[in-house]
């Protein structure tokens, strides 16, 4: 065998591991309205929910997602963000009927 070939791993190959048990896919939680209060930019500053207000300290990143514009049109600007107290956030701006939601 040459040493510079990898070397297939072969262990288990054909046998049955009752151990593994399949990945079940879960259904994201669905949007539910967040208020969120904005920059001079547009970006979010501020998010108030449950009854507290948190302020944003980074947005780690900003995506938008345009999708079946022929039936249904979605237009999302998503926002990946830092809370005061340490939390990561997604939230998203809906584009065509208004408003923030959490994710």
């Amino acid at each position: 065998m040459n040493p510079s070939t990898p070397q297939a791993n072969h262990a288990g190959h054909g046998r049955h591991n009752s151990r593994l048990q399949p990945q079940r896919l879960r259904p994201l939680k669905s949007p539910s309205p967040v208020r969120v209060r904005t920059d001079d930019e547009g970006l979010p500053a501020e998010l108030h929910q449950k009854g507290k207000r948190l302020r944003v300290v980074a947005v780690r990143e900003r995506w938008r997602i345009d999708d079946e514009w022929w039936r249904d049109p979605i237009s999302r600007e998503y926002y990946a963000l830092v809370l005061e107290d340490g939390r990561p956030v997604v939230l998203f701006r809906d584009l065509v009927a208004g408003g923030w939601y959490g994710q």
